[in-house]
């Protein structure tokens, strides 16, 4: 029968424990340390990202102070004597202020005092009657022109818009007081289209005519023009075509007067496209180019100006009246200057105000001077000081207020987990990154892998110990059990041989024996008796040394059939006597390198197990008994019709002291199965049991064969 599950004694369970606690406290205290460092690692780092971000904030704030200090005193100085648009441009020739963009001045509510803001014109071209809401007659009549002007039917074209211009200053003349705007309109747009389509036929003296008759029509009623009228763009362009035909002085003067925007009210595009046009009719080697070169520049600056008021006026202007609002008085301005930080499509610039002079007070009447930085520009020499990867960390700028909008981006690859530390100043969000992110994310993934590495080496530890102790504990109850189990089976083995013996023994030393034949079949019995017991102290010793680890075997080269065959012949008897025929099939040559008194043994045992575990009633049975050489090893088989193995056992049966559940009264210790399997792996084989067709078992004993000894008087093969 199997054995039962052993149980640990409170000894064992107080030692088990007494070796786990000190080691899950020292697993325990290993995992705090590791936790410990590791937090100490990222608030150094984190330490080092805060430093960084400190010194950066301190030079952006120097930097900003000196740089906007400096252009502040010197805009002071110039502004008066040359105005904002040449202040910008002279300031902007020296190095150390190229990031100016330009100057507008406010009023004392922050409002645009200068440049004036050009309110564009959505009217169309021609003259409408807006009696009927529809076209009026004097439309109709300049598409007609237009018709004709398209298809290369110039003179027709010609002669239609001069018929339209001298009907209506006939109808409407200048001497009358009534005069009619709508019909000095449409004289003024019939005249213009005059003299473009005079100057394309190369009649230069009449399409002078016609452009001055505009420019004077022009004159004559701009106080009446109303808001939004094309009759000034009309006028300037007229100018422009006068100058272009005039004297020098002329086209020098027209340019003159749009660098200083005195023609504010017309679009920007337009005015810069006729500077161009101006600029042009110069050549390189006039002596008025370098003027008009500056000209042109103002102009450009002008223009700029101007697109950047407009922006002002409808996204900045606010925001400082709200810093207005919160300042404790109206005084405040005088000794106060005012940064704004703003994002406006896609780009963050700086506006740096200041409280005007008396004198700018006087002559611009602006209560505040704004200048316009290229803010990324300005404080391009401190972040190149920390950007890069010659530092741990890098410098990331972004507007406080729009975040997204970065004027330093951050690094392309930025570590998932990392949380940048950050820090405001001046309307400016500053983030600290790591330099090299790969690098980052490598230290952190090998200090995690570090602490990883550790806290499984600890659990190993403490897992390993734990295993050891409990399989040393659980070993030393086991062999606790072995012990008791092997007194307690042995002294049942042994009770029987020694009853026989002492009960024949006494018979025949009374003399009770009624002949020599049944005193020769007492000592026959005494005889078997005491083989048995031999044979049975002989396993428990052997058994002994092999648990012990002392049990040696001496290999010799043997004929494995030849030593089967005497071990058939010598145990036939033996099985015959209970009921077992034996049949063989053992052929000779067959060599492999073992003990031979062992493996004398362990046939023995097989076959004994085979006769033995017989089933109940059957009398006449047969065992086989087979010898192969098989992919290079000699394999033993023993069939038998037995009783057979539970499928659950055919692994234990082999152990120490195991017996099948099937065994029933059948006598033995449980060990020449052991003996067997430790015989077999010795000599580098091993033993497996297989249920056999029709019932019973198959125990296959397999050794690596003999290498092949050459003949006597050959020499042997060099390998």
């Amino acid at each position: 029968m199997g054995h039962s599950r052993s149980r640990l004694s409170h000894r064992h369970l107080f030692a088990l424990g007494t070796f786990l606690v000190p080691l899950a406290a020292l697993a325990l205290l290993g995992w705090n340390e590791l936790q410990r460092s590791g937090n100490a690692a990222q608030q150094a780092l984190a330490n080092e990202g805060r430093q960084f971000l400190a010194s950066a904030r301190q030079a952006i704030e120097q930097q900003l102070d000196r740089a906007l200090s400096r252009l502040q005193a010197e805009s002071q100085r110039l502004l008066i004597e040359r105005g904002p648009v040449k202040t910008a441009l002279q300031l902007r020739e020296q190095p150390e202020f190229a990031p100016l963009r330009s100057i507008v001045l406010l009023d004392e509510q922050f409002g645009v005092e200068w440049p004036r803001l050009h309110v564009y014109s959505v009217n169309l071209a021609f003259v409408r009657d807006g009696r009927r809401g529809a076209e009026g007659p004097i439309s109709s009549v300049l598409q007609s022109a237009d018709l004709l002007l398209t298809r290369g039917r110039h003179q027709e074209g010609i002669e239609l818009l001069r018929h339209i211009a001298t009907t209506l200053e006939a109808a409407n003349p200048p001497e009358d007081r009534n005069r009619s705007l709508e019909l000095i309109e449409g004289e003024i747009l019939a005249r213009f289209r005059l003299a473009t389509a005079l100057g394309k036929t190369r009649d230069r003296a009449g399409a002078r005519g016609q452009f001055e008759r505009v420019r004077d029509l022009v004159a004559g009623v701009t106080p009446f023009i109303r808001l939004g009228s094309d009759l000034p763009m009309l006028a300037l362009l007229a100018e422009t075509e006068l100058a272009r035909s005039g004297e020098t002085e002329d086209r020098l003067q027209l340019l003159r007067a749009i660098a200083a925007n005195k023609y504010d009210t017309i679009a920007d595009g337009l005015l810069s496209a006729l500077a161009a046009r101006l600029g042009d009719c110069f050549d390189d080697e006039d002596p008025e180019r370098a003027e008009v070169d500056l000209l042109l520049a103002e102009e450009r600056q002008r223009a700029y100006t101007r697109t950047f008021a407009a922006t002002y006026d409808l996204v900045l202007k606010y925001g400082l009246r709200l810093r207005r609002t919160r300042q404790p008085s109206l005084d405040a301005r005088e000794s106060r200057d005012e940064r704004l930080v703003a994002t406006v499509a896609g780009e963050t610039l700086l506006l740096a105000v200041r409280p005007a002079t008396h004198e700018e007070t006087a002559q611009w009447k602006c209560a505040w001077v704004g200048l316009h930085v290229d803010l990324v520009q300005l404080l391009a020499p401190t972040l190149r000081q920390f950007a890069g990867d010659t530092r741990t960390f890098t410098l990331a700028i972004a507007d406080a207020d729009a975040g997204e909008v970065a004027i330093l981006p951050p690094p392309a690859a930025v570590p998932a987990d990392f949380e940048p530390p950050s820090t405001e100043t001046n309307g400016l969000l500053l983030r600290a990154y790591p330099a090299d992110p790969a690098r980052f994310a490598a230290d952190a993934e090998a200090a995690a892998r570090t602490r990883t590495q550790m806290l499984i080496a600890v659990f190993v530890t403490a897992l390993g110990g734990a295993l050891w102790s409990w399989r040393s504990v659980s070993r030393e109850a086991e062999l606790a059990r072995l012990k008791v189990e092997l007194v307690s089976r042995v002294s049942h083995e042994l009770k029987t041989p020694l009853a026989l013996i002492r009960m024949y023994g006494e018979t025949l030393g009374m003399g009770r024996a009624r002949d020599g034949d049944q005193a020769a079949e007492f000592g026959s019995i005494i005889a078997r008796e005491s083989e048995r017991l031999t044979a049975l102290i002989q396993r428990i010793l052997d058994f002994s040394r092999q648990q012990a680890g002392t049990l040696d075997y001496t290999p010799q080269s043997l004929d494995l059939g030849e030593l089967m065959r005497s071990v058939a012949n010598a145990y036939a008897p033996h099985l015959e006597a209970r009921g077992a025929l034996l049949i063989d099939s053992l052929p000779f040559g067959i060599r492999v390198r073992c003990d031979a008194n062992a493996a004398e043994s362990a046939l023995v045992n097989l076959l004994e197990n085979a006769a033995k575990y017989g089933i109940d009633g059957d009398h006449e049975r047969e065992i086989e008994f087979d010898l192969v050489a098989l992919d290079g090893r000699a394999v033993v088989e023993v069939r038998d019709r037995g009783r057979g193995i539970p499928p659950g056992e055919v692994d234990r049966i082999f152990d120490g002291f195991y017996r099948a559940s099937n065994a029933g009264e059948v006598r033995g210790a449980g060990l020449g199965l052991s003996l067997v399997r430790h015989f077999a792996r010795a000599h580098g084989g091993d033993i497996e049991a297989l249920p056999r067709e029709g019932g019973g078992t198959v125990m296959r004993l397999s050794l690596p064969l003999a290498p092949t000894e050459p003949a006597p008087g050959t020499a042997a093969t060099p390998p």
